[in-house]
């Protein structure tokens, strides 16, 4: 490729040091041809052929454009040549330089193409410059064509998503135009008043507006010959707030009876499932191994859940802690870390035959048990209103279960605990007795009928056991003929002595009767109903 031309300065510099330069280069200058240089000659039509390359260095042409056109050049030379293209705005005085220069198009061959829109007009120079040794012919063809049709645009926010935890963010303009191209593109925060207009950028970054919430931002592109695309937008959810834990399961401090626990996390807002499903949950041993296992995230109940793939080794205490697990817009989610611990299962079981029995009978306490082998259980009672339990003394289990007698003294729970063990966990279990006081009218047995005469009183004694001061009622009966059956005719209180007796006298009147005597429930006892005791009155 031969030197595109020679500068000014450098024929003046010939034209000192040579004899005779001067006349030379004006003989040169009056054979040069006018579209040579600028303002060469009017485009003579749309397509226009010509010799260039060898001793001709360039053919310019004149090209008068009207505002919100295009021009559009394109060259082809001959075989082995390679020819130039150059665009010049009206600045331009010459093709030797660089002032007014717009594009150009300077590939190996000689297939060149320009396109320039201009907003303005005016006078445009195309330069055709031959930029071999190579002489042949070359095919110009221009169109000056009108843009009318407005550019348009798509605008995108920090890639496509729907939320971001940094008002940094990175906007991606594309813009179109099938003319006269994309140049210029101008933004706004609320759709209304637009920053001025500035080179078109497909990707850089952007500051929303200041607070949490939706921010919305509109753009227009802009084309060559300076219109405006309809506008477009985009949003985001600014959203600076990390998510937290509303629940965990198992609580902190927590004791589980299953070598391999469900555990869940509930946040307050939704997450990126897969920040949980990579180690989002971190189960760590006491000596500082990780457990394995399986996490899960439920949308729609904001949960997450981790089951370990091996057993927990019981007795020892397991720390949990929320690794980068991240809401939608990337904020990591803040919470502490919990403990718990694994202890192997223990059941006791507890049930009282009879559970309610008259002062002085027996009961069976028993049931079924799971337990470590060769642990044995703990017996406490808690009787009458006490409040705390008391030692009893130990039972030793027989296979899967075990049986003790009792004979309470009074109303009881009964308490079978298991006090667990550094690998197992506590059990107990409790059951209550009833005990009823003995309540009876002394002298004949119920089963036989006594007699007393009108008028003449009649002491009835009632013997309450065990002894002790008690309130009784004495409760009387009378058989009505005309129903046939016996009817309420009254009650009447006493109490006891400290011998368990209470004395009620009585005068009764002709006719068939009984009384009964019922004492009141306490705390120590439960309430008890004596047997009939039947009486004919004669007159």
């Amino acid at each position: 490729m031969r030197i595109r031309r020679l500068a000014a300065p450098v024929l003046l510099s010939l034209a000192l040091a040579l004899p005779n330069a001067v006349l030379w280069t004006r003989t040169a200058s009056a054979a040069t041809p006018p579209e040579s240089d600028i303002p060469g000659i009017a485009l003579p039509g749309p397509v226009v052929n010509g010799q260039l390359g060898g001793p001709i260095y360039d053919v310019v042409y004149q090209v008068v454009v009207p505002a919100g056109y295009v021009i559009v050049a394109g060259l082809t030379g001959s075989a082995g040549t390679d020819f130039d293209l150059y665009l010049f705005d009206s600045s331009a005085t010459t093709v030797l330089g660089t002032a007014g220069l717009l594009t150009k198009s300077i590939g190996p061959a000689s297939s060149e193409a320009v396109s320039w829109p201009t907003r303005i007009g005016g006078t445009f120079y195309l330069d055709l410059n031959g930029a071999s040794d190579v002489q042949g012919t070359y095919t110009l063809s221009v169109q000056v064509v009108p843009d009318s049709t407005p550019p348009s645009a798509v605008l995108l926010v920090a890639g496509g998503v729907t939320r971001v935890s940094t008002p940094q963010v990175s906007l991606q303009i594309a813009g179109f135009d099938d003319v006269s191209g994309v140049t210029e593109m101008s933004l706004s925060y609320d759709g209304v008043n637009y920053l001025p207009p500035v080179p078109l950028l497909t990707q850089f970054e952007w500051t929303l507006s200041a607070g949490d919430g939706l921010k919305r931002i509109w753009a227009r592109v802009i084309n060559g010959v300076g219109l405006y695309s309809p506008p477009v937008s985009a949003s985001v959810y600014l959203d600076t707030t990390r998510p937290g834990v509303t629940a965990v399961t198992p609580v902190d401090g927590a004791t589980v009876t299953t070598a391999r626990p469900v555990i869940s996390v509930q946040f307050d807002e939704a997450i990126v499932a897969s920040t949980w499903a990579n180690l989002g949950l971190v189960v760590q041993s006491a000596f500082g191994g990780i457990v394995p296992g399986t996490l899960v995230y439920y949308p729609s109940t904001r949960t997450g859940t981790f089951t370990p793939s091996v057993d927990l080794v019981p007795g020892y205490v397991y720390f949990l802690t929320i690794a980068d697990v991240r809401d939608v817009a990337g904020n990591r989610v803040t919470a502490s870390s919990w403990t718990l611990k694994y202890l192997r299962p223990a059941s006791v079981a507890a049930v009282a035959t009879p559970s309610v029995v008259v002062f002085g009978a027996s009961v069976t306490v028993g049931g079924a048990v799971t337990l470590p082998a060769g642990e044995s259980l703990q017996l406490d009672v808690r009787e009458g209103g006490a409040t705390a339990y008391a030692p009893v003394g130990p039972i030793l289990p027989s296979g899967s279960g075990y049986s003790v007698t009792l004979t309470p003294a009074m109303n009881t729970y009964y308490r079978v605990n298991y006090p667990g063990s550094p690998t197992t966990i506590a059990a107990s279990a409790e059951v209550r007795v009833l005990v009823r006081r003995g309540v009876a009218v002394l002298g004949s047995a119920s089963s036989v009928v006594r007699t007393a005469t009108a008028g003449r009183p009649v002491a009835i004694t009632a013997q309450v056991t065990p002894a002790g001061v008690a309130a009784v009622s004495f409760r009387l009966y009378r058989y009505d003929v005309s129903r046939g059956k016996y009817v309420y005719a009254g009650s009447f209180g006493r109490s006891t002595g400290t011998d368990g007796r209470a004395t009620l006298n009585w005068t009764p009147s002709a006719g068939r009767w009984y009384w009964r005597v019922s004492v009141p429930s306490t705390p120590q006892y439960a309430n008890n109903l004596s047997a009939t005791y039947r009486y004919t009155v004669s007159r």
